[in-house]
């Protein structure tokens, strides 16, 4: 694990393996711990690099001014990929690390080789809505009240209501705990929940997939996630969709962690 200084602010990253560099954008409350059950697939494979964005996580927690927008945590990646002199880099971002990872991708083309996203480039109007509730719940009932919310919305309709829904929610919580501040959660979601860089999709020419799982609220099945998936491949049309089945939308690294590893793996291979 390694500590950068952006003009006194600390941006955390970490790196395994070797190999491909493969770039980790996870949601807002599991950062990287939102390919903890898939890393060990990865690692074989890739160099696999972590990181968080300043605000949360192993970064510097402060909001100073509150004045923080999407563009900062792009330009936080950049700041650390510039200094490990990293390029051709493949990004790989999932959730609310989505909008990150296309941001990116446009912005800082000449350092991207590839792409995998989950088509949240804009927040619709269900996304904005889900966002508004996050912060009342979390700032009302605390991190384990959101976490049940979250992992009901993100993961399998196989697993809703499981035992296994149960032992997610507990991990989230967990890794909420350590990722993000109740004090700081309403402006993340007003970040989040202003997004729409639909003009940044026609920029995008590096080879891309639509990587998600086809079940729960969040998956390929649900109408609301299959009308952004095609939305995104209107103005992307070199990106492939890839769809695991019996995996969250969002979850598919944490339930189906091999068969989503499989299809990442392959896709590189084939670039």
């Amino acid at each position: 694990m390694s500590i950068l200084s952006d003009n006194g602010t600390e941006l955390w990253y970490d790196i395994q393996g070797s190999g491909q560099p493969l770039v980790l954008s996870g949601g807002f409350g599991l950062l990287h711990n939102q390919y903890d059950y898939i890393r060990e697939y990865l690692t074989p494979h890739f160099q696999v690099i972590d990181w968080n964005y300043r605000g949360a996580g192993q970064s510097d927690r402060a909001w100073p001014g509150k004045t923080f927008t999407q563009d900062t945590w792009v330009d936080d990646l950049e700041f650390i990929l510039n200094d490990l002199g990293l390029e051709d880099v493949v990004l790989w971002g999932t959730s609310t690390g989505s909008p990150i990872t296309i941001r990116y991708a446009a912005r800082y083309q000449s350092r991207v080789k590839a792409m995998i996203t989950y088509p949240m480039f804009k927040a619709d109007a269900g996304f904005r809505s889900a966002f508004q509730y996050f912060s009342g719940v979390c700032e009302t009932f605390g991190y384990d009240a959101l976490a049940c919310l979250t992992s009901w919305i993100g993961c399998a309709e196989e697993n809703i209501f499981q035992a296994s829904q149960g032992e997610m929610a507990k991990w989230e919580s967990e890794c909420f705990a350590r990722n993000f501040s109740v004090e700081t959660i309403s402006e993340t979601m007003d970040i989040v929940a202003t997004n729409d860089f639909t003009s940044d999709l026609a920029k995008i020419k590096v080879p891309s997939m639509l990587l998600m799982g086809e079940s729960g609220h969040l998956g390929y099945k649900s109408p609301g996630t299959r009308a952004l998936a095609d939305e995104f491949l209107s103005h992307v049309p070199q990106a492939v969709l890839k769809t695991i089945a019996e995996g969250g939308g969002t979850y598919c690294m944490i339930e189906k962690p091999k068969e989503t590893a499989d299809a990442v793996i392959d896709f590189v291979k084939n670039l």
